[in-house]
């Protein structure tokens, strides 16, 4: 067997033989990480009739003009049920990349290795949990288990199963404000390069990166259509028009459980005006927004999200709306319209991101419960593993923060 590097045909064809592949491991993603100023190499072993057995996209960043660091976003292209061979492929890998000063590598394999039980509200694990003791056998170091946000790559996913969506899976919670933004004249829209700049501001605040960052990802994705972004309107008119009509309707309503709470003080009477009176509030604060919106533009973009599309999976990259207008239930509106958009074309919605901690003093705990709503499949991935070529240089790093800031440009 001969480690190489390979061609970005060779590597491209080994990636679409494999499953289970991301689009983390595509060239699509080593060219988007060039424009991030990060080096790449297409790798591979081959066995003695040049057949590539294993292979990875393996990122490369300079650390102090002097040594190296490796990361294989989504780990390898490999059988890890092949103990041997994934020994083969690391050592390969170590004596490869040491005479180029990689200090290591740093692998999240798409594995997963725990699916939540929704009615016992516990993670069940799987047999896939082998493979973290066949790692460590191969000097694969175990990095600490994170239930929010602190590897590069999330830990717990929420997935949608596309063949089986229907609105009617949706929480009630979810059914309800998505029947309410209809009222509220939303509606989405396909966008492309352009729209960039009109959802970018909604989703700056959650990522921190900037608009040439989603700029470069849409430039490299876009080449193979793998991209779409979407963009959420409100239409001032007729959000104004809905809303005069329900506060007037409820209006009425509220009048005549009036009536009727004068003559009857029973509990039940007074939670049905206490009811009417905050519907009535709701509605007067809708008609205030739809009015001062509409003074200044018929339409505006209240929300949007970029979707990656690749294999049999759609992921929802990045998404964000403008928090003046919450009350519109724009996010609810925009994830429910990317599922019934997707549904027939693709397999698998990755909602993108989710903590493992379910208690409710979670700060993270909001994001939890939103994408619960929607009733995807929760599954917790192995988590991450850095194979370690210099300790010394690795621990100085690690110590002094430089390992941290480095990382901190890929999440």
């Amino acid at each position: 067997m001969k480690l190489v590097e390979l061609t970005n045909t060779e590597f491209t064809t080994f990636v679409k033989k494999q499953k289970n592949a991301s689009f983390y491991q595509s060239e699509e993603y080593a060219r988007f990480m060039e424009e991030e100023d990060f080096d790449y190499n297409y790798i591979g072993l081959k066995d003695k009739f040049d057949n590539i057995i294993a292979a990875s996209l393996i990122i490369l960043k300079n650390i102090d003009h002097k040594y190296n660091f490796g990361y294989a976003p989504r780990g390898f292209l490999i059988d890890y049920n092949d103990k041997e061979l994934v020994y083969d492929f690391a050592k390969a890998l170590e004596k490869y990349y040491k005479k180029k000063k990689v200090i290591f590598i740093k692998i999240n394999p798409n594995i997963f290795i725990s699916k939540y039980d929704k009615e016992e509200k516990k993670y069940i694990y799987n047999s896939n949990v082998k493979f973290i003791d066949i790692l460590k056998s191969n000097k694969f170091q175990e990095l600490k288990k994170n239930k929010y946000f602190e590897a590069l790559i999330p830990t717990f996913t929420p997935i949608i199963n596309l063949n089986n969506f229907n609105y009617t899976r949706l929480s009630k919670n979810v059914r309800n404000k998505i029947n309410k933004s209809f009222r509220k004249g939303l509606s989405i829209e396909k966008g492309n390069f352009e729209s960039l700049k009109s959802i970018y501001p909604f989703i700056k605040n959650k990522t921190k990166k900037t608009l040439k960052y989603y700029e470069n990802l849409y430039k490299t994705f876009e080449k193979n259509n793998s991209i779409d972004v979407f963009m959420v309107k409100v239409n001032f008119e007729e959000f104004l028009i809905n809303t005069k009509s329900r506060y007037q309707y409820t209006n009425e309503k509220n009048n005549i459980i009036n009536k009727i709470v004068a003559i009857d003080k029973s509990e039940k009477m007074l939670n049905r005006k206490i009811q009417s009176d905050k519907e009535l509030v709701t509605y007067k604060n809708d008609i205030i927004t739809a009015t001062k919106g509409l003074s200044k533009n018929k339409y505006e973009v209240v929300a949007g999200a970029i979707v990656i599309k690749y294999n049999n999976m759609v992921t929802i990259f990045a998404s964000g709306y403008n928090v003046d207008f919450k009350e519109l239930n724009s996010t609810n509106y925009l994830y429910y319209k990317i599922m019934e958009y997707y549904k027939y074309e693709y397999d698998f919605l990755d909602l993108n991101g989710f903590s493992g901690d379910l208690s409710q003093s979670n700060p993270y705990s909001g994001l939890n419960n939103f994408k619960l709503g929607f009733n995807p499949d929760i599954y917790e991935d192995i988590g991450e593993f850095d194979i370690i070529f210099n300790k010394r240089i690795y621990k100085k790093i690690s110590s002094n923060g430089t390992l941290a800031k480095m990382f901190s440009k890929l999440k």
